[in-house]
């Protein structure tokens, strides 16, 4: 019977430390768990180190298996949660680096817009009257809220938000004209 056979070599590694039983047992069941890793995930590099980890498991819950766990089967499926493990962090990574790439991509758009509407938008600036430049500045180059520009102009927050308003649609009517 190779099922007992297999764990009287896997009791051996547990019991004893055996690397002779364990490197017995990887000999028997390597192509098994590389080429279900490999039908997992379609990559030879990614199969060979999923195989790795698999016998990594195996080493390290050598002691809790049973007498009657079927090794092969065991390997077959602890194989098929590895992989599946493997797959969903490489897609993760990908998204990550999917995301990181359109965000750097996202940077160097903006960059280059800002830096093509920088001297239209400091024209049209120049045109505003001093309270509604003032107001521009204060919230959106100072990141001010309103109540904050209310007070810096001497006026309610109501007020400040029309202030606001107002000199962006000069600033729109402004660039549109420039344009």
């Amino acid at each position: 019977m190779p099922e007992l056979e297999d764990i009287t070599l896997l009791k051996q590694f547990a019991k004893n430390g055996s690397e002779p039983a364990f490197a017995e047992l990887v000999s028997r069941h390597v192509n098994l768990v590389y080429s279900t890793a490999l039908r997992n995930v379609g990559d030879a590099h990614a199969a060979q180190e999923i195989a790795q980890a698999v016998f990594i498991i195996l080493a390290r819950k050598a002691n809790s298996l049973s007498m009657h766990t079927v090794l092969s089967g065991w390997l077959y499926q602890t194989t098929r949660l590895t992989a599946a493990n493997y797959l969903r962090t490489e897609i993760r990574r990908q998204k990550r680096e999917q995301e990181a790439y359109m965000q750097s991509l996202t940077n160097e758009t903006e960059a280059e817009v800002w830096r093509q509407i920088a001297p239209q938008l400091d024209d049209a600036m120049a045109r505003l009257g001093d309270r509604d430049r003032n107001a521009i500045v204060l919230r959106f180059f100072e990141n001010k809220n309103l109540r904050e520009v209310g007070v810096a102009l001497g006026a309610s927050e109501d007020a400040a938000k029309m202030r606001v308003n107002r000199a962006l649609e000069k600033l729109r009517k402004i660039s549109a004209s420039v344009a």
